[in-house]
């Protein structure tokens, strides 16, 4: 999750973790479903709010 709030692309993120792309893409889709958003611009807006920077909610 930490790759995708930093922006990261599919690709990326499937070199970085030695993943395929497709897999990385798939479990992208499975979580934006889940959540009922559309894009991952509002899966970040929606993590913003309840991290503070350290690694604790709220």
């Amino acid at each position: 999750m930490a790759y995708v709030l930093a922006g990261r692309t599919s690709k990326e993120i499937a070199r970085a973790l030695y993943l395929s792309d497709l897999t990385v893409r798939k479990h992208r889709e499975n979580i934006l479903r889940k959540l009922g958003l559309k894009s991952t611009v509002q899966l970040q807006a929606l993590a913003i709010p309840v991290s503070n920077g350290d690694g604790a909610a709220g």
